[in-house]
């Protein structure tokens, strides 16, 4: 009902079945609310009468009843709903044109539709609709009032759930990594191990073990979270080619192949590799921090840019669970416990796909190599993952398979010179990576039209390198590489560290680096200058491929 006292709509005179005070009933002075809940509970009691602990509360005065100011008149927009912007001539504009019930009003307006739900515009909306109609606000009527009938704080949302800043993403193989002493790291939103540290390990010698022991038999990593998108489509091929810089409607069904993408603007967005499952079916994969962008990337030029093509993309990340097995030895333990299929250099050449068993389970496996090494991934049902994970290691352990985590993987790459998106950071081209090799000269792609831009085709850019510490000390990463160090007054940057480690197959500390003219600098010497860090000492400038330059161990 109307208070013309309070300007403001409130419940009806109380029944036996509800008694109401406070704000409520249109009492908003501490003092008012008192009085009116001591006489709520009283009532609820028995009445006046009934015993009491509580100690009388004096009335005192409130704050005067609020003026019927329903508007501030402006030269510029008077404002009734602030969440939506609607303004007191938007009112009338809506009285003009017929729209005068209230329901109306609120669907032509948005008058009261925003999280509020009209607590702090519907009154001020109907008023001044009620004067252009020329009748009292009782009149015009309401809306149907929802809650919340008062503001909400986030921790009574929040309830008893708190800790979690962002959500989890797990691999199948999780609970195995954790009872096996692994030390969880998260990457992004998942968590993967770091490492499998013996008693007494510090980091780096427990990825040092783990690195060498890969490089000399054979080494296990979960790689579930690999983005994974299913590419399907009688044009998914030419879709393919449009999207990667080099060719894949040439690929063979049962192959795979190495794949950089370009964003429009022409440099470096992200790189995997994709198999040819089918003529029309086709198997992406990502790097693990961009995978929600691709597959926005894919959506978008096939929603937007070429919508005529007959292609279905679809994220399948979730529904694999991925280990790679490299290293030596590693053919030989896929040997001992896959069947179905040969694994030998004839089935399963370098890029090859085959698909056979692993106790019991379907398995895919890819024969491709991010650590340098001989290796595999293989992929079975997400639900199944943790059982094909438990019968390779077991198949491995006559062989002296270790498992591996992030620091040994992180070790590895750098030691063969492969980028990841410290490299790949949004301001580097395919030539700045030495990867021009893969930009087709025979297909437009994304981003053809603009990677021939002046800036990015400069004699001066930044060029992938690899660092040696002369001093054998390790490097950190961020730091900065200049001709001449000048520890007082650091100056004259001529590139950075974008990835460093201690290297047991080198037995050096080294690291990846982004140079100036950086092809050109190799064989010449620089130094490394970090201020914060109070790191300064001489590098050699070489080759980003510090280990097995020309491919025999993975290629073998």
């Amino acid at each position: 009902e109307w208070n013309a006292a309070r300007q403001a709509f409130l419940p009806p005179k109380p029944t036996q079945s509800w008694i109401g005070a406070g704000a409520f009933t249109g009492s908003f002075s501490t003092a008012e609310a008192i009085a009116e809940g001591r006489a709520a509970g009283l009532a609820a009691a028995g009445g006046p009468s009934a015993p009491s602990v509580l100690p009388v509360v004096e009335a005192v005065p409130g704050d005067p009843d609020p003026a019927p100011v329903f508007e501030i008149r402006a030269k510029g927009k008077s404002f009734v709903d602030f969440q939506h912007d609607v303004t007191a001539e938007d009112v009338r504009l809506a009285h003009r044109e017929g729209f005068v019930s209230v329901e109306h009003l609120k669907r032509y307006t948005t008058l009261g539709m925003a999280t509020d739900q009209g607590k702090s515009s519907n009154v001020p909306g109907l008023a001044i609709m009620a004067e252009a109609l020329g009748k009292p606000i009782p009149e015009v009527g309401t809306t149907r009032f929802r809650p919340p009938f008062a503001p909400v704080s986030i921790g009574s949302l929040a309830a008893e759930r708190f800790g979690d800043l962002k959500p989890e993403r797990l691999t199948p193989m999780h609970d195995w990594h954790l009872a096996n002493g692994a030390t969880m790291y998260s990457a992004g939103l998942w968590y993967r191990p770091m490492i499998y540290g013996h008693a007494g390990e510090t980091v780096e010698q427990a990825y040092v073990r783990e690195a060498k022991a890969t490089r000399e038999s054979a080494g296990i990593v979960d790689v579930s979270t690999l983005g994974k998108i299913a590419v399907q489509g009688p044009d998914a091929a030419a879709f393919l080619d449009r999207v990667y810089t080099n060719m894949f409607s040439t690929l063979a069904v049962g192959k795979a192949r190495y794949g950089l993408m370009l964003r429009e603007d022409g440099l470096a967005f992200d790189d995997g590799t994709t198999w040819r499952l089918g003529e029309q079916d086709f198997l992406m994969t990502t790097t693990t921090a961009n995978a929600g962008k691709v597959m926005q990337h894919l959506e978008y030029f096939l929603d937007v840019i070429w919508p005529e093509l007959k292609v279905h993309v679809t994220s399948v990340t979730d529904e694999w669970a991925g280990a790679a097995i490299g290293g030596p030895k590693a053919r030989q333990i896929l040997a001992a416990c896959v069947t179905g299929t040969s694994v030998d250099n004839a089935a399963l050449p370098f890029m090859g796909i085959v698909r056979g068993e692993i106790s019991g389970v379907p398995v895919m496996i890819c024969r491709l190599s991010f650590s340098g090494e001989m290796a595999f991934e293989v992929y079975s049902g997400a639900g199944h993952g943790t059982h094909v994970w438990e019968a390779l290691v077991e198949a491995g352990k006559p062989f002296g398979l270790v498992t591996y985590g992030l620091e040994a993987l992180g070790t590895m790459r750098i030691e063969k010179g492969h980028v990841t998106g410290a490299e790949i950071d949004g301001r580097t081209t395919a030539r700045d990576l030495h990867l021009d090799w893969m930009l087709s000269k025979k297909k437009p792609f994304i981003g053809s039209a603009m990677m021939d831009r002046e800036g990015l085709i400069a004699s001066d850019r930044l060029e992938l390198v690899g660092l040696i510490a002369l001093d054998n000390l390790p490097f950190n990463g961020g730091a900065h590489i200049v001709e001449e160090v000048d520890e007082a007054n650091p100056h004259g940057s001529i590139g950075h560290i974008t990835a460093c480690c201690y290297s047991p197959a080198l037995g050096r500390h080294i690291a990846l680096a982004l140079v100036k003219d950086g092809k050109a600098r190799q064989g010449t010497r620089a130094h490394v200058s970090d201020p914060l860090r109070n790191r300064f000492g001489p590098v050699e400038i070489v080759s980003n491929h510090f280990f097995d330059p020309d491919g025999s161990r993975m290629h073998g």
